[in-house]
């Protein structure tokens, strides 16, 4: 298995609750500037922390552990724990 970044993963996530392919939804730079999500993927395990944000009609939630919540839904794939 191979390591994703942190803006796959959420793109992955929305996709899945969507129910589409990750090339199906809207990009995710209309919502937050990626190099916000490239920070908190190299603070990952450093300290127990939690950003939100919304991203289209879903709310998004990253944990340190970099476990990724659509709608308070657990999204997980390869790189998750």
């Amino acid at each position: 298995m191979t390591r994703t970044d942190l803006l796959t993963e959420v793109v992955k996530a929305v996709a899945a609750a969507e129910g589409v392919a990750p090339g199906q939804i809207e990009p995710l730079h209309d919502y937050i500037d990626p190099d916000v999500l490239n920070k908190l993927d190299g603070m990952k395990n450093e300290h127990e922390w939690r950003f939100t944000f919304q991203y289209g009609d879903h709310q998004i939630t990253i944990g340190h552990d970099s476990r990724v919540l659509v709608d308070g839904e657990f999204y997980r794939s390869e790189r998750s724990v």
